[in-house]
């Protein structure tokens, strides 16, 4: 996988400073965990996970992804591995980007190990 454009240097290279992250961001990120893919399928993945309406529009992916390319959590490759499809653009989490979702799910798990412990037992 050859990246397009190199990321810009985030002013932010700890991913504790990206933190928390929003919604919308998280969840982008979460789908380019399974790896390289184009926009589409990006929203496809996150609106998946959604049931009812969709979380992403179009013009709200391609905006926040501009915002995650600028703070280099995510970059513009090429392609796919075992992909021959030139007329997409496929999108990648750079090793920055892995770290902050790693971080960010770190932080997630912690806050509801906390909200259960918080529950009164009959609701856990």
């Amino acid at each position: 996988m050859k990246i397009l454009r190199p990321p810009s240097r985030s002013r932010f290279a700890e991913p504790g400073r990206h933190l928390p992250l929003r919604p919308a961001a998280f969840a982008v990120l979460a789908a380019l965990a399974g790896g390289p893919c184009p926009g589409i399928d990006i929203l496809d993945r996150v609106n998946a996970t959604v049931p009812g309406r969709p979380l992403l529009g179009p013009g709200t992916l391609y905006r926040l992804m501009r915002e995650l390319r600028d703070e280099a959590l995510i970059a513009r490759t090429d392609t796919a591995p075992g992909v021959n499809d030139d007329r997409q653009t496929y999108h990648a989490l750079t090793p920055l980007g892995s770290a902050v979702l790693a971080a960010e799910c770190d932080r997630l798990s912690r806050t509801m190990k906390l909200a259960k412990s918080a529950l009164p037992a009959r609701f856990r």
